[in-house]
């Protein structure tokens, strides 16, 4: 059984900023890249949010867009790929 604290702990987590050539990065924790299927490589969509004083970050989801295409077979592929995708990643980053 989790503790409250423990549950929090999942959720919310503190990096430091780091400077990487002339733009700043922000390490994303293994539990998150894990949770969320975030990989290296993958593409990262940034929204400001100005009235919360936030950043957000979403993971930008490219979905496959074809007519011609059952939708039964998209969700084989996803599944797939959710399954296999850090190795197909390493296979491609070779």
């Amino acid at each position: 059984m989790t503790t409250v604290f423990e549950e929090r702990k999942k959720e919310h987590y503190t990096r430091r900023v780091n400077q990487v050539g002339n733009s700043l990065s922000v390490g994303i924790p293994k539990e998150l890249a894990l949770e969320l299927d975030i990989l290296k490589g993958d593409e990262i969509a940034i929204t400001l949010g100005k009235e919360r004083g936030e950043i957000i970050m979403k993971k930008v989801n490219h979905s496959i867009e074809q007519p011609n295409i059952r939708p039964e077979v998209i969700q084989a592929m996803q599944r797939v790929k959710k399954q296999y995708g850090k190795a197909l990643h390493n296979l491609r980053d070779r």
